[in-house]
């Protein structure tokens, strides 16, 4: 018998943050929270300040405020990643 855990939404295997398995119902985080705690458009922030289209949102509007591209930056990071 396997001890892996099994999110119950998306049926896959919980590995990053699996201490939290049991307190998020059996799921991922993110599942979790998409599930029960997410209650706008799921591509969408929510009020939830740990809902993590709320982070890029913050991010996005704090990296304009500074002056940089938010889209850019992106871009950028995708061109990084596949030097690699």
């Amino acid at each position: 018998m396997s001890d892996s855990k099994i999110c119950r939404r998306c049926n896959e295997p919980v590995t990053v943050n699996s201490e939290s398995y049991d307190v998020c119902e059996g799921m991922h985080w993110l599942c979790f929270h998409l599930e029960f705690e997410h209650h706008t458009d799921p591509d969408e922030p929510c009020g939830d300040p740990g809902c993590p289209w709320w982070h890029m949102a913050v991010l996005k509007e704090k990296l304009s405020q500074l002056g940089c591209d938010p889209k850019l930056a992106i871009e950028e990071a995708i061109a990084k990643r596949w030097e690699l």
